[in-house]
């Protein structure tokens, strides 16, 4: 048998072995789908029926491309070579350097995000003549926004002030980031999709180039990532879809439940897989979640199945608490229960529905001593010092302007919004960019001691790359980053601008987390400016991440969103509660809030504590809360709940613990001669 096929379950192996035409391959949670990709990947290389260059795998990760790409190398080798793995984006992104000219964007482009966005946006309303512009929401507006470019609409097709606003503003938000050499998020698949459409012959050689596409994830595909796989896929029909419409719960930022629902009726003679054996959780659990996802009504139909056998499972338990405050004092004593289990710290993760809960229970781990990491709240993206170093990098390699006035005056180099708009300006006069006129500086009556600050500026871009990778001293890139940061004086501006110690400490730390990430980059793909580029790339694509963090002995934080694809052997789902999951101002689509809490369940390998508050604040006042509608669709005799908040403790625990009592008070007596006659 083929090394791609041995140790696969017959489904799995069904899978493996497609050839041509459409695959639908529904893979329930634990079910091993990336075994699955990486199978039927390599399969198709061994069994020649296409080169590992005429395959593309689009991912949603960076993370798992790696995965998926360093599996198939392990046992290809020299085979393997050419195999295209990585993100929407990233292919997007790729197809945008390489033609560039067709549509009319710099060979310098950068990307802007979502803040960056915004901005943007709300500088054009100042200009906006629309009634009542005052009260308007930028996010609407870019949600709008989203959705209206990835349909092509352009006119407003009603009277509603958003709509009127928007016709507007977006051709303004199009033509902005074009003179500002940028593109945002959504053109990173808008504009691969045009590029398509309009060049036929382009088209053409990616159609014969790639022979088979397959895609991970495809349940959180979107309008504009299925179009691109039906342009690239038109030929040869030969798309292979893995996903699971149970764990589709990114409906709020444009992805289409629909796209996996439909995908065997928009592909003739599509095969469909069901991977249903669960090899990650208990039967127990299984149990649990199969009865609460059975409730949607718009599903593929299928049902998880342990795929081992455990040494025991023990039912889901529920505990009840007064209030929030006692609910976090109970996930302590669950954590420290766990602990004389034989469990890690790291073994363990608390979900929960929205940020807002973690405060709370932070405060109550750090005051327990017990470590912990929070996943997915605050971006590292999001941090103004990464952003400004980032923009660093970027200009001295591809400058554009929205990055170069990120930093041409930070730290404070006496470069004022005034000399920024003169120069602005020249490069509007003449049709040049930003970058083009800032070195014109003596043509636009700048001051000879400002000039000069703009040439060391530019001198100190132009030399970063090679600093960097100077093989002349003996620190990693990543502590030469560090040490450029602080020669330029950022580090001094960062302890200027936190009063306290501990505010800065907290967001250097993210300055060396970005320097340990420029450190793996140029470990895996080698000491030269292209790995500069991509390090840049990634990070603008939010596709970078430390990948030793769970290493750390640390309970995990983190909101049922951000627990996708990942797994621990104890589980603790917190505020389980009507008005939390389904939440009362997210969760308007029910089916989308069940398939999250679904999702939660299936995270849990060995142990699953669900937890609920009798009564929460809201507003500030203390109210009574309901149990979640999800929680009360499970059986009752699957789970086992304490109403009382703790467990019952066993006669043999009970001795015990009276065995330990008196030992200590028979030491106490000996040791500080306690009169035994004393009432204690």
């Amino acid at each position: 048998m083929s090394q791609w096929l041995s140790n696969l379950n017959e489904e799995q192996m069904r899978a493996a072995q497609h050839g041509e035409g459409p695959l639908l391959i529904l893979a329930g949670a634990g079910s091993g789908k990336t075994t699955v990709l990486v199978s039927r990947t390599g399969h198709l290389i061994e069994a020649g029926k296409a080169r590992a260059d005429e395959i593309l795998v689009l991912t949603f990760t960076n993370k798992a491309a790696r995965e998926l790409n360093h599996r198939v190398k392990t046992k290809l080798g020299d085979g393997a070579r050419g195999l295209w793995t990585g993100t929407f984006h990233s292919f997007g992104l790729q197809l945008l350097r390489k033609n560039s000219k067709l549509l009319g964007l710099p060979k310098t482009f950068g990307i802007i995000d979502a803040s960056d966005s915004a901005a943007i946006v709300n500088e054009l309303l100042k200009d906006l003549n629309v009634s009542g512009k005052a009260g308007f929401k930028v996010e609407t507006l870019m949600s709008m926004m989203d959705d209206w470019r990835s349909r092509g609409q352009r006119k407003a097709k009603n009277d509603d002030g958003y709509e009127i606003a928007l016709e507007v503003i977006l051709p303004k938000y199009v033509s902005r980031l074009k003179s500002l050499g940028v593109v945002d998020f959504q053109s990173l698949l808008l504009k691969p999709i045009e590029l398509l459409q309009e060049n036929s012959e382009l088209l053409e050689f990616l159609q014969n180039r790639f022979k088979f596409i397959m895609v991970d994830e495809f349940q959180d595909t979107n309008t504009l990532q299925f179009k691109l796989l039906e342009l690239l896929s038109a030929q040869h029909k030969n798309l292979g879809v893995v996903g699971d419409d149970d764990q589709s719960i990114y409906g709020w930022r444009g992805a289409q439940v629909q796209n996996i629902l439909n995908f065997p009726h928009r592909f003739d003679n599509c095969e469909v897989v069901r991977l249903e054996k669960n090899y990650r959780s208990t039967p127990a659990i299984l149990e649990v979640a199969n009865s609460v996802i059975k409730k949607n009504k718009e599903r593929h139909e299928k049902q998880l199945v342990p795929g081992l056998t455990p040494s025991e499972s023990n039912k889901p338990e529920v505990f009840f608490y007064d209030d929030e405050s006692f609910e976090c004092e109970g996930v302590v004593e669950q954590i420290n229960y766990f602990r004389n289990k034989g469990y890690k710290i790291k073994d363990m993760a608390v979900l929960y529905r929205s940020n807002g809960q973690g405060g709370l229970l932070e405060a109550v781990l750090r005051q327990s001593q017990i470590p912990y990491s929070v996943t997915g709240s605050f971006s590292l993206f999001d941090k103004k010092e990464v952003k400004d170093l980032l923009a660093y990098l970027r200009c001295s390699l591809r400058p554009n302007e929205v990055a170069l006035r990120r930093v041409i005056n930070t730290p404070a180099r006496g470069i004022g919004d005034t000399t920024i708009e003169k120069i602005h300006n020249h490069a509007e006069a003449l049709n040049i960019s930003f970058y083009q006129a800032l070195k014109r500086w003596k043509q636009i009556e700048i001051k000879e001691g400002i000039g000069a600050q703009i040439d060391e500026f530019l001198l100190l871009l132009q030399r970063l790359p090679e600093f960097l990778l100077s093989p002349e001293n003996d620190q990693s890139v990543g502590e030469r980053f560090l040490t450029w940061v602080k020669n330029i004086g950022y580090y001094d501006y960062m302890r200027k601008s936190y009063k306290s110690d501990d505010a800065f400490t907290y967001r250097w730390s993210s300055v060396e987390i970005m320097a340990k990430v420029i450190n793996t980059f140029v470990d895996r793909g080698g000491k030269e400016k292209k790995t500069i580029r991509d390090f840049v790339d990634a990070m603008e694509l939010r596709d970078c991440n430390d990948e030793d963090s769970d290493k750390e002995d640390k309970v995990q934080l983190l909101t049922f969103h951000a627990c996708k694809g990942l797994e621990w052997p104890v589980v603790i789902m917190i505020g389980v509660e009507e008005d939390l999951i389904p939440h009362r101002t997210l969760g308007t689509d029910v089916s989308e809030e069940r398939r999250l809490f679904y999702v939660g369940l299936t995270r849990a390998k060995e142990h699953l504590v669900l937890t609920r508050s009798l009564h929460r604040k809201r507003y500030g006042k203390m109210m009574p809360s309901a149990p979640s509608r999800f929680l009360q669709e499970i059986p009752p005799h699957l789970i086992t709940s304490y109403e009382g908040g703790h467990r019952p403790v066993s006669a043999e625990k009970k001795q015990a613990l009276l065995g330990d009592l008196m030992k200590k008070l028979e030491s106490q007596i000996e040791t500080q001669k306690i009169d035994p006659k004393q009432p204690i």
